[in-house]
């Protein structure tokens, strides 16, 4: 090796090495969630979040981009409309306060979408804060391998902003980040579909000035039943595996997920679910209801939920009514 070449790598060896020293950790009050985000399925919601066999809409991006497949030109945009009660939702509102959950657009077995994932600020000791601002712009694609298999794609921009206050001095963060996502879709028989879907592998979203602070990796499997056209009832079961732990220590979350939805003439839609991490323990378990209306190819969704959120006080619930329209472009 010549003295030049060996000059090189060594520089090459210290840029390299110190992009690694120059990052420092993410502050201890980044919140675990800052990249979930609210479910835009607002007829999901109502049954229980359980939307990942659904073909309906572009919400089809948030849980399984093989439900694309087939879709006609529509637009979706969904709402939180309110949280309360207000001492809660100011605590766990992760959006803090903003209406807008989803907008997304599909046909032709695409996808484009946004969504704002989180708006929080986090406050310690000392006066010291967070403030964490992060956005996904997604790309879908879905295509048919077999007359009863679809598959999904999701491409994935993340767009971030952080603003860390700490002994009087401030620090301005910005990211720019992708990920993936799957989905797969399997008809066994006309009225029973089953699915499973792998969010954010891979992905990478680094801060400047920071180490990276992936998103989690999501996996999602269930099955859904129509009971001729009247009834529909979906289950699903969902694991989250966060990069930072949350309050109570966990990095892996399971939730379980289970709805019904009752037609009236296609035209109005009874839903409901219960959905959380223990099901067979109340304060682990949540509530949902809802109610859609189906005209001209127009869908308006409404739904209420009601859930304890973690470690809060066990007399304390959180309720959450969303509203959603989707309609063709």
């Amino acid at each position: 090796m010549t003295r030049q070449g060996f000059l090189f790598r060594l520089f090459a060896f210290v840029l390299f090495a110190a992009s690694f020293a120059w990052s420092a950790a993410l502050p201890d009050l980044f919140p675990y969630n800052a990249y979930d985000g609210y479910n835009p399925g607002v007829r999901s919601v109502a049954m229980g979040g359980a939307g990942l066999c659904s073909a309906r809409d572009a919400s089809a991006v948030y849980f399984n981009p093989a439900g694309l497949y087939g879709g006609t030109n529509m637009s979706l945009i969904s709402f939180n409309v309110r949280q309360s009660p207000k001492e809660l939702a100011d605590q766990y509102d992760i959006l803090g306060g903003r209406a807008l959950t989803f907008l997304g657009f599909m046909g032709g077995g695409m996808a484009v979408a946004w969504q704002p994932l989180s708006n929080i600020v986090s406050t310690g000791t000392a006066g010291s804060s967070v403030e964490v601002k992060v956005n996904k712009f997604s790309m879908s694609f879905s295509n048919n391998v077999s007359p009863a298999v679809n598959f999904g794609m999701n491409i994935n921009y993340f767009s971030g902003f952080m603003g860390v206050t700490s002994c009087g001095a401030a620090r301005i963060s910005d990211a720019n980040g992708y990920g993936i996502d799957w989905g797969v879709t399997y008809r066994a028989h006309p009225n029973i579909t089953f699915a499973a879907s792998l969010f954010n592998s891979p992905s990478s979203i680094p801060w400047s000035g920071f180490d990276s602070g992936d998103p989690p990796v999501i996996r999602r499997s269930g099955a859904m039943v129509q009971l001729s056209r009247l009834l529909t009832v979906s289950s699903e079961v969902e694991l989250r595996k966060y990069s930072k732990a949350r309050a109570d220590g966990k990095k892996n979350i399971k939730i379980y997920h289970t709805g019904l939805e009752q037609s009236i003439a296609d035209i109005i839609f009874l839903r409901g679910g219960i959905f959380g991490e223990d099901l067979n323990d109340n304060h682990k378990t949540g509530y949902s209801a809802g109610i859609g209306w189906y005209q001209d190819r127009v869908n308006v969704d409404i739904s209420w939920q009601k859930e304890y959120p973690v470690l809060s006080s066990y007399d304390k619930y959180l309720e959450t009514f969303s509203f959603s329209v989707n309609s063709p472009f």
